[in-house]
């Protein structure tokens, strides 16, 4: 039997208590031995997030937003709080856009036929940086692992805790950064190539990246997991061959909701 555990719910295994009787069958005389005291426990697999059973899923609606606003990094605290090790990883929603109106700066813009008639931030937010963008006095402490320039995201390594500006990524308990992060740095309307900013993120898992030998999270052992996004200073579109700038107004008034499930597995 397998244990999927999400945040909240415990699952455990049931136990069998079994006392073994013996017996002589062809004796005169008949002894009969009994171990007593003999308890079997069941493996519990347990996992809490920033301390709490509760909620089974983060909840997150990013709304306000400007040109130019970074949300720095959110962070949540993980931990086996069971007697079993388990695979941990985390989930994400499908992003859920909202137009939430169109105001009359926003108007002219949403008459483009690049606009979408659900609401245009959660593609225009850029969930990470792109590798030739890092301030040249951080580069020494990044280790680049795996790039992809043509779908836009890479994998690092961090040797100090400095802030580069990732997507997601894993740390321990007491960093403000992720040592280990994966970073997304297009954004726009979906193109050939590439995924369309916080969009892309939508129904995907992740493990943690290198972080954990084999994503596995021991009994009593700790983990943080990082998130965050932005918006650049000036919007732009992938039309195929080249990137063109998009009527900022065209978020106005726009808020996405998503929602981020941790998850800690049985290892089979």
């Amino acid at each position: 039997m397998e244990i999927n555990r999400k945040v909240l719910i415990s699952l455990f295994i049931i136990g069998i208590l079994a006392l073994g009787i013996g017996w002589g069958t062809h004796s005169l005389f008949t002894d009969t031995e009994t171990s007593s005291g003999n308890t079997f426990t069941a493996a519990t697999l347990d996992l809490k997030v920033d301390g709490n059973d509760d909620p089974n899923v983060v909840y997150i609606t990013l709304s306000n937003m400007k040109p130019g606003d970074d949300t720095g990094y959110y962070k949540w605290i993980l931990k086996n709080v069971g007697s079993i090790p388990g695979k941990i990883s985390v989930t994400f929603s499908v992003i859920v856009n909202d137009e939430n109106g169109i105001n009359e700066p926003e108007q002219a813009a949403e008459s483009q036929p690049y606009a979408s008639s659900e609401g245009e931030l959660g593609q225009y937010l850029k969930p990470g940086i792109h590798p030739d963008e890092i301030p040249e006095e951080l580069k020494q402490y990044v280790i680049i692992i795996q790039r992809n320039d043509e779908e836009g995201w890479w994998i690092g390594e961090l040797t100090a805790e400095v802030d580069i500006g990732g997507t997601i990524g894993w740390g321990s308990k007491g960093s403000s950064t992720p040592s280990k992060l994966y970073s997304i740095w297009q954004a726009g309307p979906p193109h050939p190539w590439g995924v369309p900013g916080l969009n892309g993120l939508g129904g995907k898992t992740y493990g943690t990246l290198g972080y954990l030998s084999g994503d596995i999270l021991n009994p009593g052992q700790e983990v943080a997991f990082f998130f965050r996004v932005k918006l650049d200073s000036d919007l732009q579109r992938w039309d195929g061959t080249k990137w063109l700038d998009v009527d900022d107004n065209i978020i106005q008034s726009d808020s996405v909701t998503f929602s981020i499930t941790f998850r800690l597995e049985q290892i089979p």
